[in-house]
């Protein structure tokens, strides 16, 4: 079957979709991006997607007058024309948006009023593996030399995770955790909550975009619901040891949502199973799914 992406304003043929070897995102990392997931063809927390695709905008000193118009396609149902061009109404998909700069022979100084370049693909989600993941848990390694350069904002500069991810899978682990003076910050793909004594905890987003974690969508869905919940919930630095020695820990991300973390390293989690905080954030985060 024919595969199509939406590709500045058009759906066009995957295999005709081209960018210019001039666009920054390819010359510079110069641009944004954000993966999500759409039930029966439908995008889930797009709103909070958008807003943070807008932010990291903001942060990049991009115009948001030149975003207007994908966003407004976007609002206006482009995500749904392309999920059922591409056969994809029921079930999970994968979506990911993709913004520039857009194409500019300049050199590190953009040129202003550069028309961005605009994308959306699509993929099928193996929901039987995310499944199995969510059910039986996943390992993590720990690296201390490789960190995103900007953490707060979904770039495209995204080389550290790429790296991290390879070292886990080194390692035969799913997840990387980045770390820094001993502090736990983030995943390559994810971000990290322990759970100690009832209280659910994660590493603190920063002002700037340098600093702290990206602010996952996920991420604010749990700390929505562990205060409606009455779930104790705390925005703290989170050290390797207090990671390591939690009752259960799990992480989050828009795709996998909750999965617990039950090992790093060789080192067990609690007792190295689900823990029932985890259980509950995935029922939580699930309302559709009876499997868990």
């Amino acid at each position: 079957m024919k595969e199509f992406v939406y590709l500045n304003g058009k759906t066009t043929p995957a295999e005709k979709a081209c960018v210019s070897v001039f666009d920054r995102g390819l010359t510079y990392g110069d641009g944004l991006y954000e993966t999500m997931k759409a039930l029966d063809g439908k995008p889930l927390f797009l709103k909070e997607h958008l807003k943070r695709l807008l932010h990291g905008a903001r942060e990049l000193h991009m115009d948001s007058r030149l975003l207007k118009p994908f966003v407004d396609e976007i609002k206006a149902g482009a995500i749904e024309t392309l999920l059922r061009k591409n056969r994809l109404e029921e079930g999970e998909t994968y979506l990911k948006l993709m913004v520039t700069r857009g194409a500019d022979r300049a050199s590190h100084l953009p040129t202003k009023a550069v028309l961005p370049t605009t994308v959306i693909v699509t993929k099928k989600i193996d929901t039987a593996s995310l499944s199995r993941l969510r059910e039986r848990g996943a390992s993590a390694v720990t690296v201390a030399d490789i960190s995103p350069a900007l953490p707060g904002v979904k770039s495209l500069n995204y080389l550290a995770s790429v790296l991290a991810r390879m070292e886990a899978n080194k390692a035969g682990a799913f997840e990387a955790l980045f770390t820094k003076d001993g502090l736990v910050t983030e995943g390559s793909s994810s971000n990290v909550f322990a759970v100690k004594d009832g209280q659910v905890i994660t590493p603190p987003l920063a002002a700037g975009p340098s600093g702290g974690v990206l602010p996952g969508v996920i991420r604010g869905e749990v700390k929505r619901l562990a205060a409606g919940n009455k779930i104790p919930f705390s925005e703290s630095p989170l050290s390797i040891s207090a990671l390591e020695t939690a009752d259960e820990a799990f992480l989050t991300n828009s795709i996998m949502e909750a999965v617990p973390l039950i090992k790093i390293g060789k080192k067990k989690i609690g007792n190295g199973r689900p823990g029932p905080v985890t259980r509950l954030f995935q029922r939580l985060l699930r309302p559709f799914d009876t499997g868990l």
